[in-house]
């Protein structure tokens, strides 16, 4: 199950503290990088989304997405503060095309440094048998490596 809040950017800049503080209470751990904004809790996560005018450095538009298996207090307090400070709550997509592009190009640059080169091994003399191991190797760690980027970016 998935939920979306929309925040106008200065709605959002206003309130980020208690959002934040809401997060620490329930014990969530930021578990993004540079640019990804993504929050674990137990049993559920939460993804910010920004748009942003660099110009002005000022955020435009936040939408928030929580996802998990079931209610919890968590979401209960998280609908009770956006309707508070001003969000649209919305049901959110399964996937977005955002979320799945991210996760293709991540997929992408994945396999360049990991995918094995079948004609130089070739050529080098590699036997058969081993290829086809490396291969068979290669799209076993892919798939994990895919499983955790859905797990990321939802």
């Amino acid at each position: 199950m998935k939920k979306q809040f929309s925040f106008e950017g200065s709605v959002y800049s206003e309130n980020k503290t208690s959002f934040k503080k809401i997060l620490k209470k329930h014990g969530f751990a930021w578990k993004g990088k540079l640019g990804d904004f993504i929050w674990l809790g137990k049993n559920e996560k939460m993804i910010a989304e920004f748009e942003r005018d660099p110009e002005r450095d000022i955020t435009l538009s936040a939408t928030l997405v929580w996802s998990g298996k079931k209610k919890t207090d968590f979401l209960k307090e998280l609908e009770e503060w956006a309707k508070d400070v001003g969000g649209e709550k919305s049901v959110a997509k399964e996937k977005t095309p955002l979320s799945d592009k991210r996760i293709q190009e991540e997929l992408k640059f994945w396999d360049k440094l990991n995918k094995p080169d079948e004609e130089r091994l070739k050529s080098e003399g590699r036997p058969e048998d081993w290829i086809k191991k490396d291969l068979k190797k290669w799209r076993k760690r892919r798939n994990q490596k895919r499983k955790e980027l859905i797990e990321r970016y939802g």
